[in-house]
């Protein structure tokens, strides 16, 4: 079957990969998935022997195809119980760096707003990724709209610290230093149960990434302004360091 999938043509498996994305991306059974672009490809590659092209398979309008077969699935509510995980692993991330930082403390408004703004960004993106998978862009609006889906979470949360700052709802919880180094083990905690779950070192290794330095260079005696300089630059130095190894990776095995 492998080798059967390399003679397809760049439009069939660009097709192929889009598709897995859209029905992905619209809560569809991952075994049903699987099994249908695994049909579809073998209709594609019968096709192409013959010198047809995709658009024999699925017509002229890859979005209508996808909507179709989408519409003929059934949702798969097991995708509700990813919205808790994601959640948990964003709290994750905040509760391990204000822990780091010695400043756990969240008032009523991101107590709820944390939550509120994941369910939201995994909502939004996944109706982005339907549609990056059904829309042929331009080279130029596909980086624009990368950049966009990039930027976004930065800009839901730095709006949710703004909106922290000018309302000053409550503080509902605070720790001292007994408890920021429990929420530091918690948080840890749910990196490592995320990990087996998802059966991937991922959820593990980038938070390491992000805050082991951060938590080693809190521990010198370096002024404020160094230690923060020492800590982006050891943030930017470990992110490339991970770029570089993953990319040399999937060349390896032939990704890219």
């Amino acid at each position: 079957m492998s080798a059967l999938k390399h003679t397809l043509t760049a439009e069939s498996q660009d097709f192929l990969d889009n598709l897995r994305l859209y029905l992905f991306s619209s809560g569809k059974k991952d075994e049903e998935v699987k099994e249908i672009v695994e049909e579809l490809e073998d209709h594609l590659i019968e096709a192409e022997k013959r010198g047809k092209s995709v658009s024999h398979i699925i017509g002229h309008s890859p979005k209508a195809y996808m909507e179709q077969l989408s519409s003929e699935m059934s949702f798969d509510f097991k995708w509700l119980s990813y919205l808790p995980i994601i959640v948990l692993g964003v709290f994750a991330y905040v509760l391990l760096g204000d822990s780091i930082r010695g400043g756990v403390q969240y008032t009523l408004l991101q107590v709820i707003g944390y939550p509120a703004v994941c369910i939201i960004l995994v909502l939004f993106y996944l109706r982005m990724f339907k549609f990056l998978a059904s829309t042929k862009l331009s080279k130029t609006k596909t980086i624009i709209t990368t950049l966009i889906l990039g930027i976004l979470p930065i800009l839901f949360f730095l709006g949710l610290m703004f909106a922290n700052d000018m309302y000053k709802t409550s503080v509902v919880i605070k720790l001292g230093a007994t408890g920021n180094i429990i929420a530091a083990l918690l948080a840890i905690a749910i990196f490592i149960g995320i990990a087996l779950w998802s059966k991937t070192w991922f959820t593990i290794v980038i938070p390491a990434m992000i805050f082991l330095p951060e938590f080693l260079i809190s521990l010198t005696s370096f002024d404020k302004e160094t230690k923060a300089i020492l800590t982006i630059s050891a943030l930017f130095v470990t992110l490339i360091i991970y770029n570089v190894y993953t990319f040399k990776k999937a060349k390896k095995e032939n990704r890219i």
